[in-house]
């Protein structure tokens, strides 16, 4: 602990103000996660609607992941031109002009320009909340503050599950476009927030603005804490970042031994996150529900599917209280192993046609991704890169985690139609399990591990 820190700074809650611009930030994760939990109904609901082939609903699912992914390489040059909270403003415009397009879309061309702005708009937001709120909460409440944005995006997923059930019994054609028009709401209110939100102190040093950087450090500070700490970790902050812009991507293209196990634990945990198949489960539950002979109305299957999102939400939030506690390995392992565990069960479910099985496997599933390997993935993708790598490595990560998302996005119809919707979870089973085994033999443990003590144990391993 530094010495100009209270001993008793831990023990107090941060004020009101960090609170509220946390709060500001997290709802717009709660907007990438509606977009994912509205679109498994909505899907459904276009494909009879437009009579769309069942390659062409894979690449309305999983066109949004693919530009995201690609889009996001830019968000830190975006966000560090022009500011966290402009950065907002812009990602809900994309996103209303794509919640436009699709709400009058008549083609499936038009469904498909809809998608490009909204994945726009996603890959534009996807890491600043997460890094905004990291910026500007205090030292010693940064981790719990942190996961409220892993914790928004499943609320967000669980709120579209409910706009889908709510407005199930509408005429076809009207049911699909109120239930993405909801969607406009939040986008709207964040746009009002981000002209009131403060901007991160961080940034407002890289602009030399540093009385009003002072200004936001003392009012996320209460009164009797010296912020001189604070300020000299943005200080050391910028100069580590400056010194990581002359790092070149050979240093990750052409790794030496150490790089190459952080790259293999980090960028494999990214992958090992989506080849599991969970974007399936998550963005087709209705379509599994109802292949499975759970449910034959829209009504029920979307009330199925919102037990998806209450299971997937609440066990998120478990896992935050015992990340720090367990630790990340167990967490891991518990979570991989579980996973398999309900692919095998749900695929025997399908083909015995037990549909109360394949709906308890479903939520089996969903429960186990969100205890482990969920929030997991991105906490040791951020811990196990050097300061000087971190940035390129994490962005890698995160182009390695949306291609694979939006593979198995796109292909999940048609795979599931040609080798059956059993087979198809069979065979992912089997990945789950090898991802378990590779968790076992290659993740560390980096509980309460420093980021540099994270980066020896790689070095002594060579």
């Amino acid at each position: 602990m530094d010495e100009t820190t209270p001993l008793n700074s831990k023990a107090r809650r941060p004020p009101l103000f960090v609170y509220f611009a946390t709060g500001c930030a997290a709802l717009n994760s709660v907007n990438l996660g509606f977009d994912i939990g509205v679109n498994s109904g909505v899907a459904v609901l276009i494909e009879k609607d437009f009579g769309l082939s069942a390659w062409e609903v894979g690449m309305f699912m999983g066109s949004l992941h693919l530009i995201s992914g690609v889009v996001a390489l830019f968000n830190s040059s975006i966000s560090d031109t022009l500011g966290r909270r402009y950065t907002f403003a812009i990602a809900q415009v994309f996103c209303l002009i794509g919640l436009a397009i699709l709400c009058q879309a008549q083609s499936f061309n038009a469904l498909m320009l809809g998608r490009v702005f909204l994945g726009g708009g996603v890959g534009i937001s996807l890491a600043v909340d997460p890094l905004y709120i990291a910026e500007i909460a205090p030292a010693t409440h940064r981790g719990s503050l942190t996961t409220w944005s892993e914790i928004s995006i499943n609320f967000g997923i669980m709120i579209g599950f409910l706009v889908n059930w709510v407005f199930a019994d509408l005429p076809l054609q009207t049911a699909w476009r109120v239930m993405l028009g909801v969607g406009a709401i939040l986008p709207v209110l964040i746009l009002a927030l981000a002209t009131i939100m403060p901007e991160s102190p961080r940034y407002l040093m890289m602009q030399n603005r540093e009385a009003e950087a002072q200004e936001v450090i003392r009012r996320s500070h209460h009164e009797d804490e010296d912020i001189s700490h604070a300020i000299r970790d943005i200080q050391k902050s910028l100069a580590e970042d400056a010194e990581s812009q002359r790092v070149s991507w050979s240093s990750l293209l052409c790794p030496d031994q150490a790089l190459r196990k952080m790259l293999t634990v980090g960028v494999g945990i990214a992958f090992a996150q989506q080849i599991n198949g969970g974007e399936s489960v998550v963005l087709y539950s209705p379509h599994i529900f109802l292949q499975a002979g759970v449910a034959t109305t829209h009504k029920d299957l979307f009330a199925l599917t919102l037990m998806v999102g209450i299971a997937k939400t609440g066990f998120i939030v478990i896992s935050a209280c015992f990340l720090d506690g367990v630790g990340r390995r167990p967490l891991l392992l518990l979570s991989t192993c579980s996973m398999a565990v309900c692919q095998f069960g749900l695929s025997y479910a399908i083909y015995a046609e037990m549909g109360w099985l394949a709906a308890a496997c479903v939520l089996g599933f969903v429960s186990a991704f969100s205890i482990g390997i969920g929030p997991i993935c991105w906490l040791l993708a951020a811990e196990v890169f050097p300061i000087h790598l971190r940035a390129k490595g994490l962005s890698l990560a995160t182009l390695t985690n949306r291609l694979t998302s939006s593979s198995v996005a796109w292909t999940f119809l048609p795979l599931s139609k040609a080798m059956s919707l059993g087979g198809y979870f069979g065979m992912f089973a089997c990945i789950t399990s090898l991802t378990a085994i590779w968790s076992f033999l290659v993740v560390p443990e980096t509980r309460q591990r420093s980021l540099e003590q994270i980066t020896e144990d790689f070095q002594k391993t060579v």
